[in-house]
């Protein structure tokens, strides 16, 4: 309940602390004449900060941070994390969620891993192992959200772009060097390529085929062969439309192959946006304006230029401070135009046009130095919005709360000043907006607040430098900026700067929480303007401000907030609805819930609408549900059962910029983790003292029950079992087929391919009938492929079957949609029949060509739980439940090594030589680490994160040091 407070000349409205303040302060009267207030006013002034309050409450929003051990990973590896998940409001810990949920998806935007997690007061950690089962070589991207966070967008959920590598003998390094040019007046590319061995030994006079691609589109193919020194020189002309062009090389002989990006940085190309303080240029009015240059790669350009007038007068000069960005000050006048013309890298002039001048409007200029204690606030309007005697709401928004509102009108003066305290809003962005009584905006910019008011973290090592394999111990001190000590919770990561290189301006979990989730699109180098801020960093900031979009809401959305559709987990549960063949909900059903491992049966009854839930699960790694609708005769009847799933969003998008392979211009620590990484792989779990021996597989063979392979169960090239279904979980068939069967593609089948219904006795096509216009189907490698469900041939399912011949196109679309309509839990087993010993079994096909038989055909036969046949429905009354389990973590491996150790061990290869995700510290602020050094010499770098949970940030970053 918010207490009422003294109402002197301002009107106040307590709220929970954001952060350094307890109160909302409301100017609604103030004793000027330029500051002044009615009762209609007012009651709208207080109906929207008051709206703010209660969506605060309502409908919280949710900000969420995942600390990784290191920024880049090998095939094999564990990738080690910590979640913190806040009310975006306050940074306590989130009252809404206990489950989160993290995608990776590849670079293609697929999703090819999901994880589901518990969180407890806001936190979770765990780990993800990096098999190559699931992945390749590659740059992929981890996203995390909430089931509530969907409510409001994507540009809430936490983002993180990173790369897979993977070092082998086939490696190849390769160093490059592109510049552009003209050639017979086309642009074109000239690329030099070093190629060298994982010893720097120079690739020379080997062939190599080398295709040139622009996103997925072949642009060109050539064979060509390295120097006596390694290197290729390559030219091609830029398409029209370039967006991600690559250079793939290869040696299929030898297994070799490297994929190159193309970074183009042409000047002329750099793009610049001007974008005036407030929004707008207004005739007669001065303005701030900021600007913003983007090379191709996405990075800023630094440049300078000057503003010119309609004459070519120059206005003034102008050069960006930091990463691309700057501002400068001008008078705008009437039906003036404005040019940019900016000296571009290479001594290049291009112009760019300002934003057209308004001659009427509001202009809006804050001055937030970093010394000051107050922001000061410049309002200036044109002559008519002065003369109208109009009022308009100044609105100070912070974390998605109103902190400060004021009602003003300009009483024929041309301009505002207002001086606002800093304490009145917390540490981090804060949002100004002029808008009408009605709720428009006119004009709007940010400011960042800094109260200095981070944790401060200390830690303290018990000797000045360590030796190898030496115990380290940390005493951990945190405090708050008063020095007063901090109980909270954090997480730790040390890793060798041998093998792992850490950037010191990446995002962190201050940066995130106060900074970056509070703006759009790709922010470079968030860490610049946290690390020993100064006067050029604050302006820098600014600018930041200045030019990049914010995320937030429609003001009119807080009087009329969205409806809610994606509702907060707070436990693992089942829940569902029962209907009958009318789709009418069926009220007082028993509904039975069995697992075999853990071993569960549960019980309940469904509602007036129907519904049903199960709650209060044991830990389950691989949960298999079977649910079962039964009368009160505990029999099964013809209702039906819908669980209710949670499915992710469709896509995933990027985040951040692209990142070079890792052999792709390798510096020394990038070569180091690749090399011991693989060197770490061939040793996992080799005992010391031993010998590696070659590997030796002993298979099993598979049986899948009720199947009508025609060969007999598990007579097949490949058999996928139900554990495989098992853990395919909600994978399409196509998925499967895409995942699991080597060399499952789509091909040309020809234009003499025709399919014809399995009709005996054989039906012939007249020589001259014409039925494919296009040619795509599945092969397994070379052969097409006939799919049999149940023993039944899926095309029977087509509609396109219905006729007696029908076109390619038709019948690969049905049977893509097929593929895709139904899911592993959906069947008991996959087999596929590829060799002539066992495809021969499925003669006569529905593919007839002169020449072709059953032997030139692969078949993949299907054995569905139903027993069907391929119309899959489940059994009326019953339904078979696959969740996402919930992921419990690992614990860290930290080796132990005695004083004075004779003892051979096996190298200590580690690149995270220690992972700590759970570090509390008690009352005095106080908790203790320990853990030992690894082999060789080195230098560690210990990144430590974390909160009180209670609105209060810490990141600390140091450095140790081992020797021989």
């Amino acid at each position: 309940m918010r207490p009422t407070l003294p109402q002197p000349k301002s009107v106040y409205l307590s709220a929970r602390c954001l952060g350094c303040i307890s109160l909302i302060s409301i100017v609604l009267a103030y004793n000027s004449k330029t500051f002044a207030q009615s009762a209609g006013f007012k009651s709208q002034l207080l109906k929207l900060t008051t709206a703010t309050l209660n969506l605060s409450d309502t409908q919280p929003r949710e900000k969420l941070y995942l600390q990784f051990d290191k920024p880049y990973y090998a095939v094999g590896d564990t990738i080690w994390f910590k979640t913190y998940l806040f009310n975006a409001a306050y940074l306590t810990a989130t009252d809404k969620s206990n489950i989160m949920y993290i995608d990776i998806a590849n670079d293609t935007n697929k999703v090819i891993k999901q994880y589901k997690l518990p969180v407890q007061h806001g936190l979770s950690w765990g780990n993800i192992s990096l098999d190559e089962k699931d992945f390749a070589p590659g740059t992929y991207v981890i996203r995390a959200y909430t089931n509530w966070m969907r409510n409001f967008g994507e540009d809430y959920f936490f983002y993180k772009r990173f790369y897979v590598g993977s070092a082998d003998e086939n490696n190849l390094l390769v160093t490059t060097r592109f510049s552009t040019a003209a050639i017979n007046g086309t642009p074109s590319v000239s690329a030099k390529l070093l190629f060298s061995s994982m010893d720097k030994v120079p690739y020379a006079v080997e062939p190599l085929t080398l295709q040139v691609m622009n996103g997925n589109k072949h642009l060109y193919k050539q064979k060509l062969q390295t120097g006596v020194d390694g290197v290729l020189d390559v030219n091609f002309p830029i398409p029209p439309k370039s967006s991600n062009l690559t250079i793939v090389v290869e040696n299929a002989q030898k297994n070799k192959k490297a994929v190159i990006p193309v970074v183009l940085n042409r000047p002329e190309n750099t793009d610049m946006q001007f974008l005036p303080e407030g929004g707008s240029l207004v005739a007669g009015l001065p303005a701030r304006v900021g600007f913003k240059a983007i090379n191709e790669d996405g990075k800023g350009a630094d440049i300078l230029g000057i503003i010119t007038d309609h004459n070519q007068q120059k206005v003034i000069e102008f050069k960006s401070l930091h990463n691309g960005m700057g501002s400068f000050d001008m008078t705008v006048k009437e039906g003036e135009t404005y040019t940019a013309k900016v000296a571009l890298p290479g001594g290049k002039i291009k112009e760019y046009p300002l934003p057209a001048v308004k001659n009427t409007g509001m202009a809006l200029k804050i001055r937030n130095t970093l010394e000051g204690d107050s922001i000061e606030v410049f309002v200036t309007a044109t002559n008519n919005i002065i003369q109208s005697g109009g009022s308009y709401f100044l609105i100070g928004k912070a974390r998605g709360i109103v902190c400060y509102a004021a009602i003003f009108n300009f009483h024929d003066v041309n301009y505002i000043k207002k001086k606002i305290a800093k304490n009145l809003f917390p540490s981090g962005i804060t949002h100004f907006t002029i808008m009408t009584p009605g709720y428009q905006p006119l004009n709007e910019r940010l400011v960042y607040i800094d109260h200095h008011d981070n944790l401060k973290i200390q830690m303290i090592t018990d000797e000045p430098d360590y030796h190898s394999r030496d115990s380290v111990a940390l005493k951990i001190k945190v405090t708050d900026n008063t020095g007063k000590p901090v109980a909270g919770n954090f997480s730790l990561a040390v890793t060798d700067d041998t093998q792992v290189k850490t950037d010191t301006l990446k995002e962190n979990l201050v940066s995130r929480m106060l900074l970056t989730s509070d703006l759009k699109g790709y922010i470079e180098e968030p860490g610049y303007y946290f690390s020993s801020i100064n006067k050029d960093k604050w302006t820098a900031l600014d600018n930041l401000l200045l030019t990049q979009g914010w995320v937030g809401y429609d003001w009119r959305q807080v009087l009329k907030p969205p409806a809610i559709t994606y509702w907060p987990e707070h436990e693992f549960t089942v829940k569902g609805r029962v209907t009958n063949v009318f789709n009418k909900p069926v009220k007082g059903t028993d509904i039975l819930l069995f697992s075999k491992s853990p071993s569960i049966l549960m019980d309940t009854v469904t509602d007036k609408e129907g519904r049903f839930l199960f709650h209060q699960f044991p830990r389950a790694d691989t949960p298999l549900f079977v649910l079962k609708a039964v009368n009160k005769n505990g029999k099964s009847f013809n209702v039906g059962i819908a669980v209710d799933e949670i499915k992710p969003p469709d896509l995933i998008k990027p985040a951040g910029l692209l990142t070079d392979p890792w052999y792709v211009n390798s510096d020394t620590t990038l070569l180091n983790y690749a090399k011991r990484s693989a060197a770490a792989k061939q040793l996992a779990n080799f005992p010391a003292g031993g010998h590696i021996l070659n590997e030796v597989k002993i298979r099993a063979k598979k049986i899948i029950k009720d199947s009508k392979n025609l060969n007999g169960p598990g007579n097949a090239d490949l058999v996928l079992d139900e554990k495989d279904m098992e853990a395919a979980g909600k994978k399409t068939w196509l998925q499967l087929f895409e995942e699991k069967i080597k060399g499952f593609r789509v091909g040309d089948v020809g234009k003499e391919w025709l399919m014809i219904q399995d009709i005996k006795p054989p039906i012939y096509i007249n020589p001259g009938t014409v039925v494919a216009r296009t040619h795509e189907w599945y092969f397994v490698n070379n052969k097409p492929v006939k799919f049999f469900v149940d023993g039944l041939s899926v095309t029977e399912l087509c509609p396109t079957s219905l006729q007696l011949v029908f076109t390619y196109s038709e019948a690969f679309n049905d049977i893509t949609n097929y593929l895709n309509a139904s899911s592993a839990e959906d069947i008991k087993g996959i087999e596929l029949n590829f060799s002539t010993k066992y495809s021969s079994a499925y003669i006569p096909v529905e593919f007839v060509l002169e020449n072709i038989t059953g032997n030139d055909v692969a078949s993949i036969e299907i054995t569905t739980r139903s027993g069907h046949g391929p119309i899959i429905r489940n059994t009326p009354g019953m339904y078979l439940y696959k969740p996402l389990p919930l992921s419990w973590p690992k614990q860290f491996y930290k080796p132990k090594y005695k004083v004075k150790d004779t003892e051979k061990h096996l190298p200590d290869l580690r690149s995270t030589v220690d992972w700590e995700s759970n570090i509390v510290t008690d009352a005095n602020g106080e908790a203790k680490v320990w853990f030992y050094a690894a082999d060789k010499p080195s230098t560690y770098t210990l990144i430590m994160e974390g909160t009180d949970m209670n609105g209060s940030l810490g990141y600390k970053r140091q450095k140790i040091t081992v020797s021989k």
